[in-house]
């Protein structure tokens, strides 16, 4: 087990298009691992187009914005076509990235996999002679691939050769460190998603699991990230119906956007975005069910079985039932089947509406399923787990 206390840490110069800051996916896994590295030996850089917000940011920590485009325009008709432009600049960027960081004098740079900055880091590190650390938290051709002018093979090729040469490469799950250990033959260690240090701690499931008089209350927490969701989400709110049950929507969702998607009715209430500890209370108070759901489209195939979903690290610490719903070969799917009774799934071979009737009727089920994911939870997503994985990266391959 490593301690940031026990070794000697290098200054590290963090370079990424994902913020660094206390809110939700990829931004708070990377805001946990660095929540007690110390101040002084850290400097966030963040891209213009995805910048964190003040109040959510790591105390004491300098932050730096590289300017890496122009919002406005992502938010065009021509969005997709800038934004391939964009990529394709991206690793021609470390000398103004240089200039912004020159009194800091990195020692090593950590980067992640998504949308661009990851070429930024690597070029930056590469012609500085530093250590570059890779985190993969997301597949990464899903992240760049919604623009035109790229291909699959394009992208793997340039990202083939940063993961290739990196100093260390800590991947989400297992799943994606296999699959990327046959696609670019290099191996990684697995980083899994984990939960904040001071994550409430529960040894029980909440006392109403016992007894449902109001219902079955399905609780989300998280985004809409494709029309697939989107329908998984509604499919949900329509089987909850006739049994009187409702679904609710934790996170940066708006009305406008839920209404958009399709998934506004009449038993389905936004909750809003909430800090990870408040949630887990909030979902402990007032849900039955908590649900992942997994896009079953073509295009997300590759993205389902090697992302791992973030969210379960708060849903298991709620302490309720978990439902996954998505291929037999996804990444949750599978994660819930290596782990006996910590989940309901429903894959293709699995209706929906049963499986949400049987949660309405068996309390002993519910209660059983809501122990074993406590118990999993704690094995798998605990803070100090994750954290002695990224710093014993750090001190093996500075």
């Amino acid at each position: 087990m490593h301690d940031m206390s026990s070794i000697s840490l290098p200054r590290l110069l963090y370079v990424s298009s994902v913020p660094v800051e206390s809110s939700y996916h990829g931004s708070a896994l990377i805001y946990r691992l660095l929540q007690e590295y110390p101040p002084e030996l850290l400097c966030v850089v963040e891209s213009s187009l995805y910048v964190s917000q003040p109040s959510r940011r790591l105390p004491g920590v300098r932050y730096e914005v590289l300017p890496a485009g122009i919002e406005r325009l992502c938010r065009t008709r021509f969005a997709r076509l800038y934004s391939s432009f964009l990529f394709l600049r991206a690793g021609s960027w470390w000398r103004k990235l240089g200039k912004l960081v020159r009194r800091f004098k990195p020692d090593a740079v950590l980067t992640v996999a998504h949308a661009g900055l990851w070429l930024t880091a690597a070029a930056y590190a590469r012609h500085h002679k530093l250590p570059l650390h890779l985190i993969c938290h997301d597949e990464v051709t899903n992240t760049v691939m919604r623009v035109p002018a790229l291909t699959t093979q394009h992208v793997e090729r340039l990202f083939a050769g940063v993961y290739r040469s990196a100093a260390s490469r800590l991947c989400v799950s297992p799943y994606m460190r296999e699959d990327y250990r046959g696609r670019f033959g290099m191996d990684a260690e697995v980083l899994y998603p984990s939960r904040a240090a001071t994550v409430p701690v529960f040894d029980e499931p909440p006392a109403h699991l016992a007894s449902l008089p109001q219902g079955l209350r399905v609780a989300f927490a998280g985004t809409i990230n494709s029309g697939s969701h989107a329908g998984l989400l509604q499919e949900m709110a329509r089987c909850l119906e006739p049994l009187g049950g409702k679904l609710l929507l934790y996170g940066p969702i708006q009305p406008e956007a839920a209404c958009s998607a399709g998934i506004l009715r009449d038993n389905v209430e936004l909750r809003g975005l909430l800090p990870s500890n408040e949630l887990i209370k909030a979902l402990r108070d007032e849900a039955d069910v908590l649900y992942v759901p997994m896009s079953f489209a073509p295009e997300d195939r590759l993205a389902m079985k090697t992302n791992f979903p973030s969210k379960l690290t708060d849903y298991t610490a709620a302490g309720l039932p978990i439902l996954i719903q998505g291929p037999s070969d996804s990444s949750a799917v599978r994660w819930a089947r290596e782990n006996e009774g910590v989940a309901v799934v429903v894959d293709e071979s699995a209706k929906l509406s049963n499986c949400l009737q049987k949660l309405l009727q068996e309390p002993g089920w519910r209660l059983q399923l809501a122990r074993q994911a406590l118990q999993v939870g704690a094995r798998y997503f605990g803070a100090a787990a994750a954290k002695s994985a990224f710093i014993g990266a750090l001190a093996n391959h500075g």
